[in-house]
């Protein structure tokens, strides 16, 4: 779990050729369940950063109301590969997967008290969706579930510490 922003440079400062303008998002301090890091990287030698936080049931039951905000560096490969993985979700057993990501349609998501316009697909079949913007030089990928994006609010987290407790404040 992250505890400082040693670990991952969330502001650009942490070492040789960090990401500048680089940024973490998460759901604001509203959301009802809790929040946990789960997954982080830091490539020194290219600067590509990325961040993983989980909203929802502790125990990661993915038919509960939850979303997932993968904040990657902008041109990090972890971008894609998280849309990848938040596809994934629409695979149904015995379907072969699809050529490439269904139709798109724009959705707009506050975003540190402005309205973003981020795309979104929907899986008709169940209550998943993804959804993918850019904020400033950080690309935002989320996955959620039982939740409709357009209520999320996201905001910026300069300290990663109130992940290793759940429950707490957002700081």
């Amino acid at each position: 779990m992250v505890t400082s922003t040693r670990e991952v440079p969330l502001d650009g400062q942490g070492g040789p050729g960090a990401a500048e303008g680089f940024n973490v998002f998460a759901v604001d301090a509203t959301w009802p369940e809790s929040r946990q890091v789960t997954g982080h990287g830091y490539h020194r030698a290219s600067g590509d950063i990325h961040v993983y936080l989980w909203f929802g049931s502790p125990h990661f039951d993915p038919e509960v109301e939850h979303v997932t905000v993968c904040s990657a560096s902008s041109g990090n490969p972890e971008a894609g590969e998280a849309l990848e993985r938040a596809f994934e979700t629409y695979r149904h057993p015995g379907e072969a997967p699809p050529d490439g990501p269904p139709a798109s349609e724009p959705v707009t998501i506050t975003t540190d008290g402005r309205p973003m316009t981020f795309e979104l697909w929907r899986d008709t079949g169940t209550s998943h969706w993804v959804a993918r913007g850019r904020v400033e030089s950080t690309e935002v990928i989320l996955s959620g579930s039982k939740v409709e994006p357009s209520e999320l609010s996201l905001v910026r987290v300069s300290d990663l510490a109130s992940f290793s407790n759940p429950f707490a404040p957002l700081g």
